[in-house]
Formats: C-alpha cells, structure tokens, sequence
C-alpha cells in the first residue's frame, strides 16, 4: 500500500473514533488529542495514537499506528509501535533502540514536492483513485450548478448554444483571444492601485465566463446526442445533463481527455463573449427574444 493510501486510511479511522475509547479487541485506549501534546510513558500501552496540532512521544507500547498531523513523533529507545507511524507537516524523530514493525511516513514542505513528483509519476496507479473521487466531486457540483442555471436561465443558455453551431470560427478566435487577454489585462491592472481593486473583479468575470459557456458546450452537445437517438426536444435541463456526462466521461481518456476539455472551455468562452452572456444575437441581426 502507497504511504499517501495509509496516511488517508489512518486519518479516515481516526476521524470516526471518539476521543478517548475502548479498542474493541483489546482493553487499551485509543489516544486523540486535539491542540495539545501526547505523551505515552514507559511502560504504558495503548492501543492507538493520534493529534492534531500537537507532538507525540512514544516511550512505551502502542498496538496499533501513531499518527501526528500539523505535528512530529518522537519515538525514545524504549517505543514499541506495531503499526504505522504517520507525522503530516512534522517530522519523525527515531532512537536507534526504537521498535517500528509498520511504515514511517513522514510529509512535510521539505518532501511534499517530492512526494508529489513521485506521485505523479511512477506511483500514479496508487493516486489515481484519489484523483477519481477529486474529479467525480468537482463535477457533481459543476452539475448541479448547471442544472440550476439551465433551469433558470435556459434562453441565454441556447443563446450561447446557438453562437457555437452558427457562428463557429468566431467563437473560436474569440476564446483564444479572450485566454491570451487574460494575463495581460491582469497586468495593466496591476499599473495603477485603481487597477488592483479590479483584478478580483477580472477573476470573477474569467471564471463566470469560462462556466457559463462549459455549460453551453454542454447543452449543445447534449442536444446532439439526444437527436442522435431521437429523443430531440427532452429539454435543456436533460440535455445539459447528458451533454456534460459526456464531456466527464471523455475528459478521463488518456492523452486526447483533457485537450477536449480545453476545447470545450476555449469555445464555451468564445461563444459566451460573442453572445455577451446569452444576451445577444448578433449573427441573426435580431434581438434575443
């Protein structure tokens, strides 16, 4: 098991256990202190220890895993752990007498890029499943703000829709454009003390933008999927739906996912400038209704 999954499963464990209780095969406590220091003297036995915000010192016997977050370990020549020892954001302080039979897993700014890289890299099989439950979050809130704005807004929705299937070079210039302003406009700003108060203001606007017409893209694909299998005229709510599913489900193919992703953003941002939010036609030469 990748030292991250047991750090994750300790802290998991740990969480769901009141501080102090009885461990259920063994009559020793489990230890959680929260702000404070823990100290396990010689000759004392535990069955589990764990603090946050605070150092641990182990002189005597612990059953299970000791784990520090936001603190260090220290374990004396007379510490007897049997599990794992865990320190996130300390270190692991060891005497040479020290008896370990888990891992040592120690995080901090020291070790975290490396860790990180490492990750990323050989290890990825072991993070691929944190990244899974990461990306699935993300985007069930991405849906449900979706659908609420589908639900509530579905004209400028289609409006934004109707700009990337009628004015599709357009919206494509203009979400590049639009990306390659961004970090010069931020720059400009940043000139004068007026132009800082704004900046904050540029984000909101970039990220509403970048939303607004993801969830567009969205739509738009989600309407061609269902006149595909005739079931055009469903509504936007479920076309949005599907439309996004979609755009999930081929953001996890390697290599080609993430660029249709970012597709998708350039073009949902295109076609939400050209539109000014879904409040303009002007490739109709009419008003929006």
């Amino acid at each position: 098991m990748k030292p991250i999954q047991r750090v994750l499963i300790l802290l998991l464990v740990f969480y769901l256990l009141p501080a102090p209780m009885a461990a259920t095969a063994s009559s020793e406590k489990s230890i959680v202190r929260i702000g404070s220091d823990v100290t396990i003297e010689k000759g004392e036995k535990v069955h589990s220890v764990v603090a946050i915000g605070g150092q641990i010192t182990v002189s005597g016997a612990v059953e299970k895993s000791v784990v520090a977050v936001g603190g260090s370990v220290v374990l004396t020549k007379t510490a007897v752990v049997k599990g794992d020892v865990v320190s996130l954001g300390g270190v692991i302080v060891m005497a040479r007498d020290a008896e370990i039979k888990g891992g040592l897993t120690e995080i901090n700014s020291s070790n975290l890029y490396g860790i990180l890289t490492t990750a990323l890299s050989d290890e990825w099989k072991g993070w691929s499943w944190i990244f899974a439950i990461i990306s699935l979050s993300i985007f069930l809130v991405i849906l449900v703000l979706a659908l609420l704005i589908a639900a509530l807004l579905p004209k400028p929705v289609l409006i934004v829709s109707e700009a990337i299937r009628e004015n599709t070079f357009k919206v494509i210039l203009c979400g590049i454009l639009g990306l390659i302003l961004i970090a010069p406009l931020a720059v400009l700003l940043t000139i004068s003390v007026v132009g800082i108060a704004l900046i904050p203001l540029e984000v909101i606007f970039v990220v509403c933008s970048v939303l607004f017409g993801f969830i567009a893209v969205g739509q738009f694909i989600g309407a061609g999927l269902l006149r595909l299998v005739k079931r055009s005229g469903s509504g936007i709510v479920r076309e949005t739906f599907w439309g996004l599913v979609i755009l999930w489900l081929i953001g996890w193919i390697p290599y080609v996912g993430w660029m249709v992703k970012a597709i998708a953003l350039v073009i949902g941002l295109g076609a939400t400038l050209v539109s000014r939010f879904g409040t303009h036609r002007g490739w109709a030469c009419i008003p929006p209704e």
